[in-house]
This record gives C-alpha cells, structure tokens and sequence, in this order.
C-alpha cells in the first residue's frame, strides 16, 4: 500500500516515521493489502450507486437494504440490531436517505430509527449470515475468515 493509495502525503509518513512503519505493516500482508484495494476501488463515488445495485441483484438468503449495502460495501460499521430490522418483511429496501440541499438529507423516520435487537443464537445467526453473505460478494478473499469467526463464535 503506497502513501498515495492509502491516502497519507508522504510528508505526513517522512515527519511522523511510526506511521510509515504501519503502513509498512499493512503493504506486507497481502490479505490486509488485499482488503484495502479494493475498499479504495469500492469507495469512488462514481461506482457506489452501480454497486450497491449489483449487490441487489444478487440471489440471497435476505435480501439487503441499500444503505445496508452501502456500508458493507465501504467497509464501515454494521449495527447488527439495524440490519436484522432491514431483514423484516415490509422494509423499504431503498431506504437511502434523499439528499435535500445544503448538506441535508431526507430520511423516512421508521428507516432512521430501525432496530430489531438480536437477542438469541438463531437470531445472530441469521444475521451473521445475511451480512457475511454480502461481505464475500465484494470481499472474496475474507469468507474464511468469516466462517472461522462464525465457528468460535458458536462454541462459547
């Protein structure tokens, strides 16, 4: 990972040499390498929306909401109690808040404060799986790793 693919200035890495070293770290392991490719390919504001629609016309177990979509897509944080109320019957699987002007968007109030708390085992699981399932569309390379953590998991 090169200081212009992981978006530190080189200045930054020659002035401050623990954070070169990280990176260092990071370009030596090809699976973190790998992760982080194509997190920055995934994360072009020209190829989200083409994304998210392809990750949508995949043939799942549950289907995924956009703004689900968008966040396993980049990478980021999933609220498990946030995706287990987007795998419900009756939601708006475009649920991607409208944006508005001057920075403000419009987002249905039942989406924006959705939550299903998983409570049990088999809840878990079911969302476990669900976002594991879209992780390795876009992540190929971590379903090992998923099912490995899906498996200790399950022994406690």
């Amino acid at each position: 990972v090169s200081s212009r693919a992981s978006g530190v200035p080189q200045a930054v890495l020659t002035a401050v040499p623990h954070l070169a070293r990280l990176q260092k770290k990071v370009s030596a392991d090809p699976y973190i390498a790998e992760t982080w490719r194509l997190r920055q390919e995934y994360a072009r504001e020209s190829a989200i929306d083409s994304l998210i629609t392809l990750g949508q016309t995949q043939r799942l177990n549950d289907p995924i909401s956009r703004a689900m979509w968008k966040l396993i897509i980049l990478d980021h944080f999933v609220d498990f109690d946030k995706l287990y109320a987007s795998l419900g019957q009756g939601y708006d699987q475009h649920d991607e808040p409208k944006d508005f002007t001057a920075g403000f968007a419009l987002v249905k109030k039942d989406v924006a404060t959705a939550k299903r708390p998983v409570r049990s085992e088999s809840d878990w699981i079911r969302v476990f799986d669900a976002w594991r399932e879209a992780v390795i569309i876009f992540y190929p390379h971590r379903e090992d790793e998923l099912l490995s953590y899906r498996a200790k998991i399950l022994q406690f």
